[in-house]
């Protein structure tokens, strides 16, 4: 899997992703099509063939034009406000239009985020009281999407020897340390089908989250990236549908606001495209998109937004994403047993969930002791294997200190992902370290 040169900054410009410096640093003596990239979650190559065909085959005139409702593009807005709710299975007496609504997003699921932690800051009755966000650990960057807006980070560990899966007395307890540490806006971020896990968490797990959350009056962030990337037979937990049940009793004066985020650009491999849904009560996305989003932008990637709408309609789209998801767990299992064979990893070194694209793995024990550079940093320079963070960090910002894992992307095909591992085997980068040739 080669990184295009075309994709890389060539400037004298800052850039701040650590994945560049590294490729640069280790491209002295190796071409960049000789990588085999495996941190981000990117391929450049294999975006589903039918949406780029929905993308060439024509688009509305008015496509290209601006769009008058802050919402999305109507026609993919229409798509997502019917396939939501089949997919998670929403509960009937959770009214569209009064206890939820659907809207596009764009410009990625961390964009969206970001705003809405900034609508929280501005709905609060204590502006003047600091913020605070409960996230998981291991997890994605929503330390440095928040803390940007003034949020302290509180955490909750999952650990290897459950599963991955919450603990919902760790999560209360992160919750009313948080409470009684502000009374400020306090956000509680679920993601059940885990990045960088692949976990899937119980649905009383999360049911219980949204308990706790409720008992402290804490705002819920859901971020559903990966809820359509499951093995084939699994059944995705819906935090979702979970919420829904849960606040629907309620009177609407003691629901606190809540937000979830859909990608659609992960299961169709079109990141940069950065499009997907966001569900929520009306009051929040009427705020979110019909008065903030307005300071700062207008609806854009209109003609990216056509054609997936047509896409999502066809029968191709759904015979894809099920192609798909039995391709991911194919190379789960079979990289699981490269893992334990070619580099001699015990079974408990490594995480492989059903769901989502990646496997999380321990760096080998043998390199602890080594402070100069990150082992993701000694791998590259090794075999020309690029891994990811275990812990995502924001771009410009440090890597989270004693990461102690790492992150590999299941994207590309079989036959790079055995490249990769037999690579890295060859330089002695297994579990009890082997000989490699010298830097």
């Amino acid at each position: 899997m080669s990184v295009p040169a075309d994709v890389i900054e060539d400037s004298d410009l800052y850039n701040p992703y650590e994945d560049t410096e590294l490729l640069r640093e280790a491209a002295t003596g190796r071409e960049l099509d000789d990588v085999i990239y495996l941190s981000l979650g990117e391929t450049w190559s294999r975006v589903a063939p039918g949406l780029v065909s929905a993308l060439e085959e024509g688009l509305p005139p008015h496509s290209h034009g601006y769009v008058l409702s802050p919402y999305g593009l109507p026609a993919l807005r229409r798509v997502l406000r019917a396939l939501v709710p089949a997919e998670h299975g929403l509960p009937h007496t959770a009214r569209p239009g009064e206890d939820f609504d659907v809207a596009v997003s764009q410009g990625g699921t961390r964009n969206a985020m970001f705003h809405f932690g900034r609508l929280l800051g501005r709905r609060s009755h204590e502006p003047a009281a600091r913020p605070a966000v409960v996230c998981p650990s291991p997890g994605w960057d929503y330390p440095g999407v928040f803390s940007a807006l003034g949020y302290d980070v509180h955490r909750f560990g999952l650990e290897p020897g459950a599963g991955y899966q919450p603990d919902p007395h760790d999560v209360a307890h992160a919750l009313r340390k948080a409470r009684a540490g502000t009374s400020g806006p306090l956000l509680l971020v679920i993601n059940a089908q885990h990045n960088p896990t692949g976990a899937n968490w119980t649905g009383g797990a999360v049911r219980a989250m949204v308990r706790a959350a409720l008992e402290v009056e804490a705002g819920v962030l859901v971020d559903d990236a990966y809820y359509a990337l499951h093995d084939p037979g699994t059944v995705p937990v819906s935090a979702l549908r979970i919420l829904l049940e849960e606040f629907g009793p309620l009177p609407a004066a003691r629901r606190p606001p809540w937000l979830a985020v859909r990608s659609l650009s992960k299961q169709f491999h079109c990141n940069g495209w950065g499009i997907g849904a966001l569900t929520g009560p009306p009051a929040v996305l009427e705020h979110l998109l019909g008065r903030l989003l307005p300071e700062y932008a207008f609806v854009s990637a209109v003609p990216l937004q056509a054609a997936m709408a047509t896409w999502l309609r066809s029968r191709e789209s759904r015979v894809y994403l099920a192609t798909q998801r039995g391709e991911y767990a194919r190379k789960r299992a079979h990289m699981a047993e490269h893992l334990a064979g070619g580099l001699g990893y015990p079974r408990d070194a490594f995480f492989v969930g059903p769901s989502g694209p990646y496997l999380l793995m321990r760096t080998p024990p043998w390199y602890d002791d080594r402070k100069a550079e990150s082992y993701r940093s000694f791998c590259l320079r090794r075999s020309g294997v690029l891994l990811g963070e275990g812990h995502m960090t924001t771009p410009g910002t440090s890597p989270v200190g004693g990461q102690g894992q790492v992150r590999l992307f299941l994207g590309p095909s079989r036959q790079t992902l055995t490249r990769a591992v037999r690579r890295m085997a060859a330089a002695g980068l297994t579990w009890h370290g082997g000989s490699a040739p010298s830097p």
